[in-house]
């Protein structure tokens, strides 16, 4: 029976997440918008990047 992999990393990422919606609000605010912009891509980056790990992780048995 295989090893069950760290589940850290998906911690990593929602916080990586959550500070990105909190980026996109503060630029929106600060009337930034190339940054709003930017921080709403990385956003959904982050968010792929996760879905990616996921099926990864449950394709391999290791959650």
């Amino acid at each position: 029976m295989e090893k069950k992999k760290s589940k850290a990393v998906f911690l990593i990422l929602a916080v990586l997440a959550v500070s990105m919606m909190i980026a996109f609000s503060i630029f929106i605010a600060e009337e930034m918008i190339i940054l709003a912009v930017l921080s709403v891509i990385v956003f959904i980056a982050i968010f792929g990047t996760g879905f990616t790990l996921k099926k990864k992780y449950r394709e391999n048995g290791w959650l």
